[in-house]
């Protein structure tokens, strides 16, 4: 029997780490945390920008899987799909609405 040959990556790791990787890193690339923690870096010792930036974003990834599992069983995924809609638009306006001050 021939063994099927699998993808380069996935020979070495699981299918979830790479997925859960792709989608976190181009999510991430470009947003506000980056942009502030580019501003930060230039400003502020790298290692500690590099620790600060890692722990943080560690912390909320920690949350946002205890928290999704946990929600996972009470609610349905159609309706965390309608929240987080419905968050992302009121976000989007918001910041449309918000005033920026001249540093």
């Amino acid at each position: 029997m021939k063994k099927q040959k699998r993808p380069f990556l996935s020979q070495f790791f699981s299918p979830i780490l790479l997925e859960v990787f792709s989608l976190t890193f181009f999510g991430e690339w470009g947003d506000k945390s980056q942009i502030a923690t580019i501003g930060l870096a230039a400003d502020e010792n790298p290692v500690g920008v590099v620790l600060g930036a890692f722990l943080g974003q560690t912390l909320c990834t920690i949350a946002a899987v205890l928290g999704g599992k946990s929600l996972a069983s009470r609610i349905s995924e159609r309706m965390v799909t309608l929240c987080g809609g419905i968050l992302f638009v009121v976000f989007g306006i918001q910041s449309l609405l918000t005033k920026v001050e001249n540093a």
